[in-house]
């Protein structure tokens, strides 16, 4: 893939988030860190204290568990969110093109949450996840992609 030079990369998953830009040229590029951040998002065992509640039928001995939700899941979507309102805070006029890489589930959860300027600038999504990768590894795999 040829990353345009000051394109704007997002590598996001469900906790960490990072917004590079490309400072080299659109066959070498040169990854630079503009926003990074870390969520904290501990897993269900750490969030509920209990199993989901119980409730009795009005007649007979059935029983039936209450639905439990995944706080665990809301925090991830709530993060991701959150990234794609960083990537739109950096994106303007003079950003040539838009790369989101991020793992399956959350590049869905992304989807729902651009910004006008950013989906009008996007010029690829990758299904991968490179959060835990140098900058230099992310450089390469894109222009491989």
């Amino acid at each position: 893939m040829m990353l345009p030079q000051r394109a704007i990369v997002l590598v996001a998953d469900g906790g960490r988030m990072l917004l590079l830009r490309n400072d080299g040229d659109a066959e070498a590029p040169d990854l630079t860190v503009i926003a990074h951040r870390d969520g904290v998002v501990p897993p269900d065992r750490d969030l509920f204290d209990d199993a989901p509640g119980r409730t009795f039928r009005s007649h007979g001995p059935g029983r039936s568990a209450y639905e439990s939700s995944s706080l665990h899941d809301a925090l991830e979507r709530a993060f991701l969110a959150a990234a794609a309102r960083t990537l739109g805070d950096h994106v303007g006029a003079d950003t040539p093109g838009i790369v989101v890489v991020a793992d399956p589930v959350s590049l869905g959860y992304l989807r729902q949450h651009y910004p006008p300027a950013a989906r009008a600038r996007l010029l690829a999504e990758l299904s991968r996840d490179f959060t835990g990768m140098p900058t230099t590894s992310i450089a390469r795999l894109l222009v491989e992609a």
